[in-house]
């Protein structure tokens, strides 16, 4: 997938389960100031998405788009109306407030405490600089 396909599959994702819904209904001028892709960019994003089997769209005066959520095993859109309300299960009080466990990493540390009257080159690591892999403009 493209970067465009992407930020508007991506968008369309937010906004849906933003609003609950599996239909929404954007312009491009919209999509573009909170994505940031040219005009062309969703064109082609929209035609993509759509042949993959993510989205319906369809062209509507004014250069609004609705666009419906399909179902990625199955490419057609989801059963039921896509205008109504999207209710999922909420989590308990319980499982929102518990904190994640991550275990923390020690790493060992690799450089030792600087000399009293060492140069400044010993503090951090040394600095090495290789010809042959620098690249010249």
């Amino acid at each position: 997938m493209k970067p465009g396909e992407k930020d508007l599959y991506v968008y369309l994702m937010v906004e849906s389960e933003r609003c609950r819904t599996r239909l929404i209904k954007a312009t491009d001028a919209a999509i573009q100031s909170l994505v940031g892709a040219a005009p062309r960019t969703l064109c082609n994003a929209r035609k993509k998405l759509e042949e993959y089997g993510l989205i319906r769209y369809k062209a509507e005066q004014g250069n609004w788009y609705p666009y419906t959520i399909c179902d990625p095993k199955t490419g057609a859109p989801y059963t039921g109306d896509p205008k109504d309300r999207v209710d999922v299960a909420r989590r308990t009080p319980a499982d929102s407030c518990r904190p994640t466990q991550i275990p923390a990493a020690t790493a060992p540390s690799r450089l030792g405490p600087p000399k009293e009257d060492a140069p400044i080159e010993s503090y951090g690591q040394p600095l090495i600089f290789d010809r042959r892999s620098s690249k010249t403009c």
